[in-house]
């Protein structure tokens, strides 16, 4: 059950909190709304209730967890698969799981790439989204701002 205030996770957008529940008329049908204001875009997602089963919604991780999931972000790389096309595909799945665990992996091996001055364009946006994905959790968790989150994941790597 969702309630307003509610801290969540949105799968390929980031954490946020539930604004309201309300209902809409669109198209002369009335629908009941659930509005989750995404802390990464500074946006109000609205998702009809009949439809958020289509959508990956979580609980953010408590703190415990959430230090967990981050001291992975500091391991070494299991082996990164050397062609392109396939990391992408594998990287945009993790992200898309809405699971920090994964996304904190995708991190781990961009940063490895970034390292070793092998990361391509496209998968410097890929970084750039998926670490504003895991800092706007970091800041709902830790009740701290963006760029203290994106401090945390950065120091870890």
């Amino acid at each position: 059950m969702l309630n307003i205030g509610q801290k969540v996770f949105l799968a390929d957008y980031g954490a946020g909190y539930i604004q309201d529940i309300d209902m809409k008329e669109h198209s002369n049908i009335n629908n009941k709304y659930i509005n989750i204001y995404l802390l990464l875009d500074d946006m109000n997602f609205m998702i009809p209730i009949d439809k958020i089963v289509n959508h990956k919604i979580r609980n953010v991780l408590n703190e415990v967890e959430l230090q967990e999931v981050l001291s992975t972000i500091s391991n070494h790389t299991q082996g990164i698969e050397s062609n392109w096309n396939n990391r992408y595909r594998s990287n945009k799945k993790k992200i898309q799981s809405g699971d920090t665990l994964k996304m904190c992996q995708v991190i781990t091996d961009l940063y490895y790439l970034k390292g070793q001055d092998m990361l391509p364009p496209g998968e410097v946006k890929i970084l750039e989204r998926v670490e504003g994905m895991v800092a706007s959790e970091i800041m709902l968790v830790l009740g701290i701002d963006m760029e203290q989150a994106l401090r945390r994941i950065r120091d870890l790597v």
